[in-house]
């Protein structure tokens, strides 16, 4: 039986917002897959580093998906930036070449603090070397 889309699962390794980036994602069943999200900022010449990460599931299309996480912190009408977003948003995409962008929407600062964002390119780890 042919699959309508490809198996995008294994461990995706790459550079984000001044740090690094890991993503691994594990086929579950037709288009769910399980999803850890890393990133890490180090400490540099004095200036705190940062690191944090999330886990869910997600539907992956062929081009990729959109994560959603609820807000563990999310308070209704706070203007607050850890608790006004109800969700965590992170958009997925493969392109022609292969690379998995990962793009932070918004509300996941609870998840990673001020320095590090859930952003950057990243390639799988089958074709890093």
């Amino acid at each position: 039986m042919a699959q309508d889309t490809p198996v995008r699962e294994g461990n995706y390794y790459g550079g984000g917002e001044g740090g690094n980036l890991s993503v691994n994602l594990k086929h579950i069943d037709a288009d769910i897959y399980a999803i850890s999200i890393g990133t890490e900022v180090p400490m540099e010449n004095d200036i705190p580093g940062c690191g944090g990460g999330i886990t869910g599931e997600l539907i992956m299309e062929p081009s990729g998906g959109n994560f959603f996480v609820e807000n563990e912190d999310y308070v209704a009408g706070s203007s607050s930036p850890l608790e006004n977003e109800r969700y965590c948003e992170i958009t997925l995409t493969f392109d022609d070449e292969g690379f998995l962008n990962v793009q932070e929407q918004n509300g996941c600062l609870a998840y990673h603090g001020a320095s590090c964002e859930f952003t950057g390119q990243l390639v799988h780890e089958s074709a890093a070397g």
